[in-house]
């Protein structure tokens, strides 16, 4: 994918992620595999995690991300953390 200016990312993650401070929270929850493959497919900065930590079949998954930190009914991701460290 190309690099995007960052409202364009914004914009990119408000389809999938509610914004809170400087992480994001998955708008689908736990269970909507379809909706996390699509995020991840767009995502310019998706590493896949550890294969013990994968939820999903598919490797291109929000699910299967090592920036994914699971929450009770979701995930935040922390890809923001990791590119304002690489500033």
């Amino acid at each position: 994918m190309q690099n995007m200016a960052p409202n364009s990312m914004v914009e990119n993650m408000q389809q999938w992620f509610i914004q809170q401070d400087d992480l994001w929270l998955f708008r689908f929850g736990v269970e909507d595999y379809a909706v996390a493959r699509q995020a991840a497919a767009s995502c310019e900065t998706f590493l896949v995690d550890d294969e013990d930590e994968h939820t999903d079949n598919s490797l291109l998954s929000c699910y299967n991300c090592m920036y994914r930190r699971w929450q009770p009914d979701s995930f935040h991701c922390h890809k923001s953390r990791v590119n304002n460290r690489k500033r």
